[in-house]
Formats: C-alpha cells, structure tokens, sequence
C-alpha cells in the first residue's frame, strides 16, 4: 500500500511539473500549383491550378480561376485553353509531335509561369511474358511479368511501367517503376513486374511511357516523399519541378506504347 502511494504522489509531482509550451507557428503564403500532363494518345490536354495551404489549414487547396494558359510549339504555333470548372483548364483537339518542344506559359494575378517540355521519341514495346518469379520475389503463387524492350542509342531515354488486367476494370495504377538507359543504352531492356503476380488466363495491358527528362526528375523526387500530401506541411521537401517563378507541381509528357497478353502457364 505504501508502495502504491508512493507511485501515486511521484505521479501527480510529475505532473505538475509540466510546462505548457506553445509554439508560434507563422502562415504560409499559399503558393501556386500547376498540374498537368501531355502526351501522344489523348487529343485533350488538362492543366488544374490551385493553391498551397499551411499548417492550419492542410486539407484546403482552394482552385485558382481565371486565369490565361496557352501553349506553343517550336514552330510557332499557339493554342489556348478554357476554363471547363474552377481551377480546371482544358485544351481539346491537341496534336503532339515527337521530339517537339512546346512551352507552357500561364498569367495568373499578374504573375506569369513557363514550362518547357519536349515530347521524346516513342520506345515501343518488343515483346512481352510471363515466368515463374524466382524465390526472392516471394509469390505465393501466380506468373512475374517480363517487358522487352530495344533501348535507342540515339538518346539518353527515360520510362515508366504500369501493368494492370483487363478483368480489374481500371486503369493502369499509378506505378512507381520508373528507370532509364544509363548502364543499357543502346541494348535490349527486360524490365520485371515485382508488384504483383498475374494468374494463368488472366489478361494484362502493359503501358510503357517514354518520358521527358524533366518528368522523370519530378517522379524521380516525388516518389521518395512520405507523409501528408504532396505539398502538405508534413513533407520535408517538394519534387524538382520545371515550372519558373517558385510555382509547385509539374508539366509533364511522355509518349504511350501499350500491349497485351494472355497469361498462359508454360508458355512465353
């Protein structure tokens, strides 16, 4: 009984000797946040703009409206969007050419932010199959996708892999394999789907994304991030970015070549 008393008064000592610390934490001023892709197979380009928030207020990303957002290639030619919904701007009938640069350019209250792109020749895809996974993979049971594909030596190139089946519904996930040519350059490419294994009849769309090297350096240090949002407080940095005038997010492009397969057991 002592014992417990004992615990029970050095508790409540503990406890009052506590200090309250408050700490004041200052407001962010909301910087502007341009997303936006282009890319070879959609006739449609979409840029959203809205604003960053701070710690008070992390779930608010308020949409930026009114704004004036075009486009040019380098041959001169300049298209305009619309804006379809607040923050949302929209560019229909858009046709991109390989190794084409186009410049991005964006007047919002009186600031003005660029982006320069160039769509990369595509990289098709050679072949696909399947294989059983080696142990270290660790499937339980199921088939490892194999892509192949001949790496131009031509240029430094820069991919992206999603795989997903056709029964699934969806889309392809928002996959984080993302590699480039610097130890293969000129050869042929096995590029290995470890995220998830595929059951015999199963069909699978592979997509294989030829990106611009300022896109593959926006994923290259997003996908590291941790913690509450993209551009939330929690984060210790932001992605590299190709937007001028402090903006966050990216422009990206990429260019498509997408296949299918049917898993069959045995057979490659």
């Amino acid at each position: 009984m002592k014992t417990i008393l004992a615990l029970l008064s050095l508790s409540i000592l503990l406890a009052s000797c506590e200090d309250v610390i408050e700490i004041n934490l200052d407001t962010i001023e909301p910087r502007l946040v341009i997303e936006g892709c282009l890319n070879d197979m959609s006739d449609h380009c979409t840029v959203n703009l809205s604003l960053t928030s701070d710690y008070f207020n992390p779930d608010a990303y308020p949409a930026v409206s009114d704004a004036d957002i075009s486009i040019s290639d380098e041959y001169g030619t300049t298209s305009i969007f619309n804006e379809t919904e607040p923050g949302v701007y929209t560019l229909e009938n858009m046709q991109v050419m390989e190794n084409t640069s186009y410049t991005l350019d964006i007047w919002s209250e009186d600031e003005n932010y660029t982006a320069e792109v160039t769509i990369p020749e595509k990289v098709n895809i050679e072949y696909l199959s399947f294989d059983v996974p080696p142990l270290m993979f660790e499937f339980d049971e199921g088939y490892m996708l194999s892509c192949y594909i001949q790496d131009p030596v031509e240029y430094r190139n820069y991919y992206r892999m999603k795989a997903y089946k056709i029964s699934d519904q969806t889309e392809a996930r928002d996959s984080e394999y993302i590699f480039n040519d610097d130890f293969m350059n000129g050869n042929m490419m096995i590029m290995q789907w470890d995220l998830d294994p595929f059951m015999p009849e199963d069909t699978v769309v592979v997509e294989l994304q030829t990106l611009d090297h300022s896109t593959y350096d926006y994923y290259k240090t997003l996908f590291p991030l941790t913690g509450g949002g993209l551009f939330g407080a929690s984060n210790p940095s932001n992605p590299n970015t190709n937007l001028s005038n402090n903006a966050l997010g990216y422009f990206g492009t990429y260019t498509i070549c997408r296949d299918t397969i049917i898993v069959q057991p045995n057979l490659k």
